[in-house]
């Protein structure tokens, strides 16, 4: 009955939130066409791409000129014609293209409330400075892409051979980061505090990796998980990682229902949500198979429950992307940790930063020879035009009667 009551709750203010947020879209909708004066702050970290650069302020997508260079948190003017482009009957994304752009002198006393996160970006700008010092591209943005979630300075071709690979999500911060984050501070601390001041500490630290890594729907959903799960451990209550998914998910929610829209949230939610129910039961097929590793396993389950998403929203396929995600996510936690310990040494000490250089260049080259390798070959990628909703909506039903068979199959044998 709580379960139900929870959801009940949960649902008016789901409503209410998207009713709000709709009608403000509607406001949005009336001035599609017309030329607009819009002030504020730089709500997402800029990204750069080719000869442009790309940021939003609040719903507004803005797309400008390389330079001068943008930073999150600062305080501008933009002028020019609204855009729209419809994702769905439910849901646009508004732009501003290349308009005009005047900086204003941010009011410190006013914006207080924003400081600690002007100063985790600008650790972060340093950190990255470390990385663009030390190390040629691709693999300076690539670096930056594992440990922090960046996406700026990723040269094209190279973005491209991300796509066709079926690997684009290594340069997002997620689940890994957050679980690296939180166990190190937890772990360090549990000798010297309480073990509810450890967690309490590790939690807020990734609060605090999170804002740095851009709050990307990804690891905002790794990071409520990975935060409910230590919190849980606290009550001494065991971690049920559907229930918490399902948590994590009801809450982003009920504070952005919008999200249910974004490509990046439904592609986070669809992998992890193979990774809990597929991945067991393909654990299981390839017990004997001892060529298939746990790599391999874990990118087959992701890939099986995100393939609607892909084919719908982008009209292609990476058909390859299990067998190259097998051979390079292996490298992932060794480049983060290499990573991380380059960023901090370079801040403290520029000439350990460069003998760390020296160090994590070399898987960092090895992946970057595979994926560019791959994204080489024209096969790699299917293109697959005019795919609907309704066969996206038949495949998760297919698979979701599968999985009950499998699971009512597997309790009959324990049995």
């Amino acid at each position: 009955m709580k379960a139900v009551g929870v959801g009940l709750i949960w649902l008016v203010v789901f409503i209410a939130r998207f009713s709000s947020q709709f009608q403000a879209e509607g406001n949005l909708r009336r001035l599609v066409g017309k030329e607009i004066r819009l002030g504020g702050r730089i709500s997402s970290e800029p990204i750069l791409q080719g000869g442009s650069q790309r940021f939003r302020i609040n719903r507004v997508w803005v797309r400008t000129k390389r330079f001068p260079l943008y930073s999150y948190g600062e305080n501008i003017q933009v002028a020019g014609t609204l855009q729209r482009k419809v994702v769905s009957s439910w849901y646009s994304r508004f732009s501003l293209m290349y308009p005009d752009v005047k900086v204003i002198e941010a009011d410190r006393l006013r914006f207080i409330g924003l400081d600690w996160k002007e100063t985790l970006m600008r650790f972060r700008k340093r950190i990255e400075v470390v990385y663009n010092r030390n190390l040629p591209e691709p693999e300076a943005s690539l670096l930056a892409g594992i440990v922090l979630g960046a996406k700026r300075g990723l040269p094209y071709g190279f973005w491209q051979a991300l796509q066709r690979t079926g690997t684009l999500h290594i340069v997002v911060a997620s689940g890994y980061n957050v679980t690296v984050v939180i166990g190190v501070v937890i772990s360090y601390l549990a000798g010297w505090v309480k073990r509810r001041t450890a967690v309490v500490l590790g939690i807020l630290s990734v609060m605090g990796y999170t804002v740095m890594a851009g709050a990307e729907p990804a690891i905002v959903r790794a990071a409520v998980m990975g935060s409910l799960a230590y919190f849980g451990q606290v009550l001494g209550r065991r971690a049920d990682g559907l229930r918490l998914l399902i948590a994590a998910v009801m809450l982003m929610l009920a504070y952005e229902p919008m999200l249910i829209f974004d490509v990046g949230f439904q592609l986070s939610v669809g992998a992890t949500t193979g990774l809990l129910l597929l991945g067991p039961w393909l654990g299981k097929l390839f017990d004997r198979v001892w060529l298939v590793g746990g790599d391999i396993r874990d990118s087959l389950a992701a890939q099986i429950t995100v393939w609607p998403i892909l084919l719908i929203t982008f009209g292609n396929l990476s058909v390859f992307a299990v067998l190259v995600n097998g051979l390079i996510l292996w490298l992932v936690p060794v480049i983060m940790g290499l990573g991380a310990v380059l960023g901090v040494a370079g801040v403290v000490w520029r000439p350990l930063g460069q003998v760390m250089g020296w160090v994590v260049y070399g898987p960092l080259t090895l992946m970057v020879r595979m994926i560019e390798w791959f994204g080489a070959k024209e096969w790699m990628s299917l293109v697959v035009e005019g795919v609907s909703w309704w066969w996206g909506w038949g495949y998760y039903l297919v698979l979701g009667w599968l999985l009950v068979k499998f699971y009512r199959y597997s309790r009959k044998n324990v049995k």
